[in-house]
């Protein structure tokens, strides 16, 4: 019986050891999720080398045998020695350890498994779970991970990793200090173009380049920065500048540890004299980015379009009632909506605001009755007209004009559509003729006393006048 129970105690000693074994094989094993699936895409997942880690779950070693679907392909790749992949026979065994050297790149090694991955076997398929992809129970080893996209070429070690599709576009967005999209001439705007680091896993070549283009009322600064997460890294980027932009271009293998982290590009420009004539100020950027780990010379691009404009109000000054009689030598101020007068540099047309009226641009109608008023922004005016026309009366009251930024405008609460270029005519009628004050004035009292005293001049006149014809008589 003492025998028995000994060789039972074993017996379960072994059997409870062997069920923690077999527990501890089935942990053993990892997934792969990929976090941004695309598409209908699908994927494969295809053991490369197996690995055993230390006891510390720490360090880890590969190997591959020579029954693995992969060992042909690893092997001829191995056998070139500027490829830096080692493969040292194990004695006894038809196993390899692997090593790496120098030479060695896994984006390299990655785009060759691509190009050959129809000798790797059939590899595990990844499934859809909510809103990722995921291969689950693999056997842990290092694993190359393919996908329909043509973007996946991802080299892992798997024990639940994840991996990125890097079939996804890279966006750019663009905006302008100016929130309503109109500007003055000579207004300084600053630019902003902001991305995110994209994830090179699997490149050994990486393009992120920005061009930036802009038309001929914007006046470029040359001033270009870039930051990634904050940080200025414009001194690492290349920059290449032109006069109507430039060319900027980060190495975003170099950041790697900051994926997803927003990348800034910052600089300004000023709207020049160019702008009163067009019809818009167009400034586009194109981003330019690799898409394709297996082809270097592979891109795509994102590009996005910010505009501004300016308004120009033009003066079309006739006699009342008689558009056709154009009145020459009028002239106006334009005042804004804080009591400023309009005041324009002849040179480059650079439109400032100042305090006094006698130092505001004074503009004159010409022969066509024409004046005008350029580089305007949104806002609320009152146009004033300080000298009349010879031989006519000068404007009683100021004309409101309300400039709009979707592109209308009011002149004295009646609606009107800009023309070409965002250019606001308004008519201004002029009459002839004497202008009495207001009732009630001392200068109407003056008249009306005048009149009277003429009338009663006429009658003295009439009475004397038969007096004296009477004598004469």
């Amino acid at each position: 019986m003492k025998t028995m129970r000994k060789l039972f105690t074993v017996l379960l000693a072994l059997a409870m050891t062997l069920a923690l074994a077999v527990s501890a094989f089935a942990a053993d094993t990892g997934s792969i999720t990929i976090t941004n699936p695309q598409g209908n895409h699908t994927y494969t997942a295809y053991k490369i080398f197996d690995v055993t880690y230390t006891a510390d779950g720490v360090n880890y070693s590969y190997t591959i045998s020579e029954t693995d679907a992969a060992f042909s392909t690893v092997k001829a790749y191995a056998d070139v020695a500027a490829n830096g992949l080692t493969l040292t026979p194990v004695a006894n065994t038809n196993k390899y350890n692997v090593s790496i050297g120098t030479g060695f790149s896994a984006a390299s090694f990655a785009q060759y498994l691509r190009t050959n991955v129809g000798s790797l076997g059939t590899g595990t398929a990844f499934t859809k779970v909510d809103n990722t992809m995921k291969a689950s129970g693999l056997t842990l080893g290092y694993y190359f991970v393919s996908g329909t996209s043509g973007a996946v070429c991802e080299l892992d070690t798997a024990k639940d990793i994840q991996i990125r599709d890097k079939n996804e576009v890279p966006q750019i967005e663009k905006t302008v200090n100016d929130d309503d999209g109109t500007v003055e001439i000579g207004q300084v705007l600053t630019y902003h173009i902001t991305g995110k680091v994209p994830s090179t896993k699997g490149y050994t070549e990486f393009t992120y380049q920005v061009t930036d283009t802009m038309t001929e009322g914007l006046t470029f600064s040359k001033n270009v920065k870039v930051t990634i997460g904050g940080t200025d890294v414009t001194a690492a980027a290349t920059i290449t500048n032109n006069e109507n932009g430039f060319v900027a271009s980060v190495n975003m293998m170099n950041y790697q540890d900051q994926i997803d982290a927003p990348v800034v590009i910052t600089y300004t420009a000023t709207v020049n004299e160019k702008a009163i004539v067009n019809d818009k100020e167009t400034n586009t950027a194109v981003l330019k980015y690799s898409n394709d780990p297996a082809n270097k010379d592979s891109y795509k691009e994102s590009t996005v379009t910010v505009d501004v404009f300016s308004f120009n109000i033009v003066i079309n000054k006739y006699a009342t009632g008689n558009e056709n009689t154009k009145l020459e030598g009028a002239k106006f101020v334009l005042k804004n909506n804080e009591g400023k007068y309009y005041k324009c540099d002849a040179a480059t047309k650079a439109v400032t605001w100042v305090d006094d009226k006698s130092a505001a641009t004074e503009v004159s109608t010409d022969a066509n009755g024409a004046a005008r008023f350029d580089g305007l922004q949104a806002g609320t005016y009152s146009l004033e007209e300080t000298v009349a026309p010879a031989g006519y009366n000068q404007l009683a009251k100021d004309i409101t004009i309300v400039l709009d930024k979707n592109g209308s405008a009011t002149i004295d609460g009646a609606a009107s559509a800009p023309g070409a270029a965002h250019s606001l005519t308004t008519g201004v009628a002029n009459s002839t003729g004497t202008v009495l004050p207001e009732t009630g004035g001392t200068g109407t009292v003056i008249f009306v006393a005048l009149g009277a005293l003429a009338v009663i001049c006429a009658g003295v006149f009439l009475v004397t006048n038969k007096r004296m014809s009477k004598e004469s008589f």
